[in-house]
């Protein structure tokens, strides 16, 4: 049988594999325009609330009109954004790694304003609507890039 290495957090064992997972998804975090303003505290509660997804090439990650949930940042892959008005659906967007979405709906509490697909397998880091809220009251700075990034995309 292997032996297992472990280390205590905050009165927790956890595995190395874990401790790694946290370090990448920090580094990752603070490479990224919309985190990299955020404190060491903040940052590392970010990285420990965030979820690795993966879509396959084709899935719906989000549908325009569904309620937002959770904002997504691409790790790896590509993600097509598409916007249906008056019948006609048309692609916007091509987003690929470090880029983000589903920001819009968390922070107007209005439905999803577009769908969006993986264009190929697709990775990305979720972070849920309540964690989300807790880093824009937190951190200024997070809040302005939203802003800046809310009024581009407009």
């Amino acid at each position: 049988m292997a032996d297992r290495i472990v280390n205590m957090v905050d009165g927790r064992v956890i595995s190395d594999v874990l401790v790694q997972e946290a370090a990448t998804i920090t580094e990752f975090l603070q490479r990224n325009e919309l985190f990299k303003n955020l404190s060491a505290g903040t940052l590392a509660e970010v990285a420990d609330k965030v979820a690795l997804e993966r879509f396959a090439a084709g899935d719906v990650v989000i549908r325009q009109g569904d309620p937002g949930d959770k904002l997504y940042v691409i790790r790896s892959g590509k993600a097509e954004v598409h916007v249906t008005k008056d019948g006609q659906t048309r692609q916007v967007a091509t987003l690929g790694p470090g880029d983000f979405f589903g920001e819009a709906a968390l922070i107007s509490g209005e439905p999803r304003n577009a769908t969006v697909r993986a264009g190929e397998p697709l990775e990305v880091y979720t972070l849920g609507k309540d964690d989300f809220k807790r880093v824009i009251d937190a951190s200024p700075p997070f809040r302005d890039v939203l802003r800046r990034v809310l009024f581009a995309r407009q």
